[in-house]
């Protein structure tokens, strides 16, 4: 997969350089560095979070979010290969996510409340619907939250800020949004507030230094420029959660169902039409920790 070398419409100012999100350390690691022009995966030398500097400042990227168009690329701003309108992943999300729900009822997370960060068409939620009691979700796309409502579910429009005043829940839950998080320990932070006691906070994310990182390095299909600003491992995400105050951690299984036409497509190969919608299982691509407050 071809990576595009710069986009114009990004001026300079739109850019910006930080430390370590997690940490605040501003070393990284000497070598580990993968250039994406005009931006820069480096890796703190203190804590070991992969994470992009420079990157768009949050003010550029909340404008992306805002935009309908965002979701027409699969949830990919543009600066790498399109995966397709997120609406069409919805066969493979759904197995995925049911998937995901039956590994948390394993680890006895389940019942209750259940708000979901970052919702988009309310998919985790309506496979959610026979796991707990009530569901809600959040997202910055005001289709998406309509749909959501459509659903009979508690849709609210935005970020963080979104989330009623002393609203507790039994599970809070972010697949797939930690590593666009630009204070990732404020964000755990806020949301640790949120949750009832005995809560628990599920968060699933693209696993770096795993098996297809080390196979791909720079083609890695998760690095997602620019919209992905930091890359976690379970030490690393573990290390956040830590920060953020959690007293006690499960890792979790996170099977993951993709389309054999996008499978392909990351590789570079061509299949026919008629196997492009095949649900193929891929292990070890996306892990979740489960926290407790």
């Amino acid at each position: 997969m071809k990576q595009k070398s710069a986009l114009p419409s990004w001026q300079k100012n739109d850019l910006e350089s930080c430390a370590c999100p997690v940490c605040q350390s501003e070393q990284h690691i000497s070598g580990h560095v993968f250039e994406f022009p005009p931006f820069q995966v480096v890796r703190c030398a203190n804590c070991q979070l992969w994470y992009l500097s420079p990157r768009l400042k949050e003010s550029v990227m909340l404008d992306v979010y805002a935009d309908p168009s965002y979701f027409a690329g699969g949830g990919d701003s543009g600066y790498a290969d399109k995966d397709g309108h997120y609406r069409d992943q919805e066969t493979a999300l759904r197995p995925t996510f049911h998937a995901f729900l039956g590994q948390m009822q394993k680890a006895g997370i389940e019942g209750g409340s259940l708000l979901e960060i970052g919702t988009s068409y309310g998919f985790f939620l309506q496979e959610a619907a026979s796991f707990f009691d009530t569901l809600s979700g959040t997202d910055f796309d005001a289709e998406a939250v309509k749909q959501v409502q459509a659903l009979g579910f508690q849709g609210l429009r935005g970020g963080l800020e979104a989330i009623p005043e002393g609203e507790q829940y039994n599970c809070i839950s972010s697949m797939s949004v930690i590593e666009h998080v630009y204070d990732p320990v404020a964000f755990v932070k806020t949301l640790s507030g949120h949750l009832s006691p005995e809560g628990w906070m599920v968060f699933a994310t693209p696993k770096i230094n795993g098996f297809w990182f080390k196979l791909m390095g720079k083609r890695w299909s998760s690095f997602k420029i620019p919209e992905h600003i930091t890359y976690y491992d379970v030490d690393t995400l573990s290390y956040l959660f830590h920060q953020a105050g959690a007293k006690q951690l499960k890792v979790l299984p996170y099977p993951a169902a993709y389309p054999l036409g996008l499978i392909a497509a990351k590789l570079g190969m061509k299949i026919p039409n008629r196997l492009a919608g095949l649900n193929f299982w891929l292990p070890g691509t996306m892990f979740a920790i489960a926290a407790q407050f």
